[in-house]
């Protein structure tokens, strides 16, 4: 509800009567002239008050309408009157979409002509960019959800690319009349790729294996169409593609760098491979199989591209496929994850140094298996009186035993701490996920394969 507000004029009046009054009542003084600072009155006959009215410094006169310049949506209402809510004046003839008393919007009356990417330009806002190309800057929050890669919506910057349509409505039309979708929708990139990830299965977002680096490089990208050195979502860029691949129009590829190898592990072997951090996806759009360089948009970036970058088919997504028996026994060490963590647990994926050579299959369990006393295993890292413990039933006053360490742990029986499934094996290695973990799983622990299970 609309708060009303009254401003009132004040008057100050000085009153003088003279030395010698009449008896009687005196006449009415004449009314004040409305200036803001009225000349003082003639000296009066003797026996007659005189009264000089006096408006402070920035008052309007009396009877002056301070609402007048403002729409009626602004003005305070008395009576029964009604708002008007013109807020685009009484000439424009737009229509004004929302309730009486609510914020309104403005009804586009003219085409709607934005394309599918804008590139920012020195000046430019959210706010401004959606009242130029949809007539009404409060879609900015829509277009906001179709660039995750926009961290801050007060912040883009020169160079930017920014997605005005959703990628489905690119392919549909959109809406009738050419606004954003507002219900429904994603947020673009990877919300657009996670939709389509279905259940039971395994996205990797900005990390990926290659588990032959000369089978899996097919490329590198070289330019680009834009003039920018950091490229993201929208960007046309070019790549070469060495002797032997050959591609096709509308064919996605993932780009990528590389990270590191995994890890040297004792009492594993060093399988061929090499961790790379993903940077998007491209889509190529033209091809020269003679000159071997294609075209391609950038249809997903989870990071900044930059020349230099490799491309290929990395597997990015895998399925969780159901549990499969394994046919023979595999001894394999557990080599690092995607990330250089000490510590893995459950829902990671982890790589392990054998492969399909060795026998394993997609859907394989192996069992993480460990022998020995866990807290024995910890005093290596601490003091001596980690082991003292206090008799509780000692009358001395502080009476300290130490814990005795006896038997050879070699010759306990070994326990499943954790469960692994294949998930993609290569000749030497594979990748797996960590189904249950009862305890941390470390780079060198030893995951085995039952027969049957």
């Amino acid at each position: 509800m609309r708060s009303r507000h009254f401003i009132a004029p004040v008057l100050l009046t000085w009153i003088g009567t003279a030395a010698a009054q009449a008896p009687g009542p005196s006449p009415s003084p004449d009314p004040a002239p409305a200036s803001p600072a009225a000349p003082a009155a003639p000296a009066a006959p003797a026996g007659t008050s005189t009264t000089t009215t006096y408006l402070p410094f920035g008052l309007p006169a009396p009877g002056t309408d301070i609402n007048a310049g403002l729409p009626s949506s602004s003005r305070p209402i008395t009576g029964d009157k009604s708002d008007g809510f013109d807020l685009a004046g009484s000439s424009s003839g737009r229509l004004v979409v929302g309730n009486s008393g609510a914020t309104g919007i403005l009804a586009g009356d003219r085409p709607i002509n934005a394309p599918d990417v804008h590139l920012v330009q020195k000046g430019d806002t959210l706010w401004d960019l959606c009242d130029q190309y949809f007539h009404n800057p409060w879609e900015w929050p829509t277009v906001w959800s179709y660039n995750p890669q926009v961290q801050n919506p007060h912040w883009i910057y020169p160079g930017d690319q920014l997605r005005l349509r959703q990628a489905n409505q690119l392919a549909s039309g959109g809406r009738s009349d050419g606004r954003p979708e507002t219900r429904g929708t994603d947020r673009g990139g990877l919300g657009r790729r996670a939709a389509r990830v279905p259940r039971d299965t395994i996205f990797l977002q900005n990390q990926g294996f290659l588990g032959d680096p000369k089978r899996d490089v097919w490329g590198e990208l070289v330019g680009a169409v834009e003039e920018q050195m950091l490229l993201s979502e929208g960007n046309h860029v070019y790549l070469t593609m060495r002797p032997g691949v050959d591609l096709k129009v509308g064919q996605e590829l993932t780009v990528f760098r590389d990270v590191r190898q995994p890890e040297a592990v004792a009492g594993a072997r060093k399988p061929p491979g090499v961790v790379v951090a993903v940077t998007g996806t491209v889509k190529i759009d033209r091809w020269d199989p003679k000159t071997r360089i294609a075209r391609a948009m950038v249809s997903e970036s989870v990071d900044t591209i930059e020349r230099g970058s490799k491309v290929g088919p990395v597997g990015r997504r895998f399925d969780v496929v159901a549990p499969k028996p394994s046919a023979k026994v595999v001894e394999a060490r557990v080599l690092t994850s995607f990330y250089p963590h000490v510590y893995m647990s459950q829902n990671q994926v982890v790589f392990i140094d054998h492969g399909s050579d060795d026998g394993l299959e997609p859907g394989n369990t192996l069992f993480v298996l460990r022998k020995g006393d866990t807290w024995r295993s910890s005093l290596v890292l601490n003091s001596k009186m980690a082991r003292d413990r206090m008799r509780i039933d000692s009358p001395e006053h502080v009476d300290l035993e130490t814990t005795p360490l006896r038997g050879d742990v070699d010759k306990f029986p070994e326990e499943a701490t954790a469960e692994l499934r294949v998930l993609r094996v290569e000749k030497l290695s594979a990748l797996a996920l960590v189904t249950q973990s009862r305890r941390e799983v470390v780079a060198g622990d030893r995951a085995v394969t039952l027969p049957g299970r």
